[in-house]
């Protein structure tokens, strides 16, 4: 199929890119035109839709999969360590790994918190198999931990200066002094708390009013989904802790299933990632407040084939302007990320990023790969290998629904440093696959686009770029726009799509 003269008649129509995001949710008929169908490797800016930036090594040679990424604040030192096989490295600084600091591990999948005390900062890990232990800045240690089977501590948090712990199949969790980590450990029972039973997956903080203050709650959830509000500071007087509610919210996923954003917390559950402001109003029964329901058939389908496999968690980039939420996919050891616009609430879908787990450290991001840890959201390529971006938008009516519609061109508008060469397809009445179209390099017609909220530093300054028109000749009530691109040495902006077309008056 071959180039339309310029000369061809018709209306023209100019489609944003889907600045609104991916949408599974929706039926292909409701799917709105800001939106689309399908969203990989692109990521909606407020202005624009461009292929995220690559990644490339950060620390080669561990041993196995790299399963948790864990960061060290002491406020005038950090530290960036990686759990992998039965070890625990120091991977701060780039290039092969270096001896391990902690060995003879039973796993590497560890929960952590940082806490500073007046004798220092620590990370606190643990995993639930071996003692806990801490590093302050220049050792690492195992602390006393009396009281308890010190192994059986799977999760920790901080809840009003004292660390907090989930045990292995328990309903019980277990708590230190005030600005303690180490010493006798006390217990409160929450077995008449839940009515259903099960053990306690994870515990978590949400402040209502914004603060560190009287509204600061701690949260106690089960593997049931039943999660037990309270509130107060002391667990072992009764004037001190207070219940304030059980509610049903969703079974979590893995013990990485709890992230805070602002004073907020999202869950990661098999209904979907639901905000703790949601819960108190809607509770189990309605899974439409989840932040993630508008791709709630693709996370569904992910919670039903992989929700017991290892590698579910989210991370809060800031720096990105966005949060992902890690899934595993189709195969061992492949991953993909549920990536939401912290700004407009945009979706799309990360590929080809096989994480185990994910980190933001001196406030760039960084994953576990297999005997890798990578840094992300760096550079134009994936570890030297070209990005693969694939969109299709919703099926839009452009003759408004009166009747079948000729399509007769289109031409995509992108932005890059570099001249470009874009596949793009166009379907038809809700079909898939109708016309494949590959397009000859653009020609520059120079213009200046906003970078937010991207780094700008990484992303550069692309110039406006206008491919050929195509000549297409296809006949249907709407008609949806597929957009494919492999770049490893450019950024690339989706901004626009031209599209001609002559309205049908009730059929040809």
């Amino acid at each position: 199929m071959g180039l339309a003269p310029l000369s061809i008649t018709g209306i023209n129509a100019t489609v944003p890119a889907p600045l609104g995001g991916l949408n599974t949710r929706d039926s292909v008929d409701m799917v709105p035109p800001t939106e689309a169908i399908s969203l990989d490797n692109f990521f909606p800016a407020r202005s624009h839709v461009q292929v995220r930036n690559g990644y490339e090594d950060h620390v080669t040679g561990l041993p196995s999969t790299v399963q948790s990424l864990m960061i060290f604040n002491s406020g005038t030192a950090s530290t960036m360590f990686a759990a992998s096989g039965t070890a625990v490295y120091n991977v701060t600084s780039s290039g092969s790994v270096g001896s391990a600091v902690i060995t003879s591990l039973s796993n590497a999948q560890f929960q952590w918190v940082n806490m500073t005390t007046a004798g220092g900062s620590f990370l606190f890990i643990c995993n639930g198999a071996d003692a806990p232990r801490h590093w302050n800045g220049s050792t690492w240690a195992t602390p006393t931990l009396s009281g308890v089977t010190a192994t059986n501590i799977v999760n920790v948090t901080i809840y009003k200066e004292r660390l907090f712990f989930v045990f292995n199949d328990s309903l019980t969790f277990g708590y230190l002094g005030v600005n303690a980590v180490a010493g006798s450990v006390s217990e409160f029972n929450l077995g008449s708390v839940f009515s259903l039973g099960g053990q306690l997956q994870a515990i978590g903080t949400w402040t209502r009013d914004g603060g560190a203050g009287p509204e600061d709650n701690a949260l106690f959830w089960t593997d049931q989904g039943e999660m037990a509000m309270y509130s107060g500071t002391d667990p072992s007087d009764a004037s001190k802790w207070s219940l304030v509610g059980v509610y049903r919210v969703g079974r979590p996923i893995g013990r990485r299933c709890i992230l805070n954003v602002g004073s907020d917390c999202y869950l990661i559950t098999e209904n979907g990632v639901l905000p703790m402001t949601q819960v108190l109003g809607t509770g189990e029964a309605a899974p439409n407040r989840a932040i993630s329901d508008k791709i709630s058939l693709t996370y569904n389908q992910s919670v039903v084939t992989y929700g017991s496999t290892f590698g579910w968690e989210g991370a809060l980039y800031p720096r990105g302007g966005y949060a992902l939420f890690n899934a595993p996919s189709s195969g061992a050891g492949n991953f993909v990320q549920y990536v939401i616009n912290l700004e407009t609430g945009a979706w799309s879908r990360f590929t080809n990023q096989n994480a185990y787990t994910w980190a933001v450290f001196n406030s760039d991001i960084y994953f576990g790969g297999n005997t890798k840890v990578l840094k992300a959201d760096t550079g134009l390529a994936d570890d030297g290998e070209t990005i693969d971006a694939t969109a299709k938008t919703a099926f839009i009516y452009f003759g408004e629904r009166r009747g079948p519609t000729r399509y007769t061109a289109i031409r995509p508008v992108m932005a890059s440093e570099n001249a470009l060469v874009v596949s793009i397809g166009f379907d038809v009445d809700y079909r898939d696959g109708t016309a494949t179209l590959t397009p000859t390099t653009g020609t520059s017609e120079g213009a200046t686009w906003d970078v937010a909220p991207w780094d700008t530093s990484s992303w550069g300054a692309p110039i406006n770029t206008k491919l050929e028109w195509l000549s297409v000749a296809e006949i249907g009530w709407n008609a949806a726009i597929r957009i494919k691109t492999s770049t490893d040495k450019q950024s690339v902006r989706w901004l626009a799509t031209d599209v001609r077309y002559e309205p049908g008056q009730g059929g040809f």
